[in-house]
């Protein structure tokens, strides 16, 4: 990954106040993707990394657990899927 991405991703995290964790999870996720490891198409790994990444985040006045779970995200990505 362009070292100008990951000092973007640092900088975002660090000026949001979160944990230098979350840019590690970004990054990892980037990097998989850039490489080919990860499909960015494959809906039941984007949620799966999109719900890490939503745990590690840490907003001040908003409710942490989403309205959603992991299995409601996963039942619609495979009802969208043909066959």
């Amino acid at each position: 990954m362009d070292k100008k991405i990951q000092d973007a991703i640092r900088e975002a995290v660090n000026e949001s106040g979160q944990d230098p964790g979350l840019a590690r999870k970004l990054e990892s996720w980037f990097e998989a993707i850039a490489s080919g490891g990860e499909d960015i198409n494959d809906k039941q790994s984007s949620y799966r990394h999109l719900e890490l990444l939503y745990d590690e985040t840490h907003v001040s006045g908003i409710r942490k657990r989403p309205s959603f779970t992991l299995d409601d995200l996963l039942d619609d990505a495979n009802d969208e899927e043909p066959g």
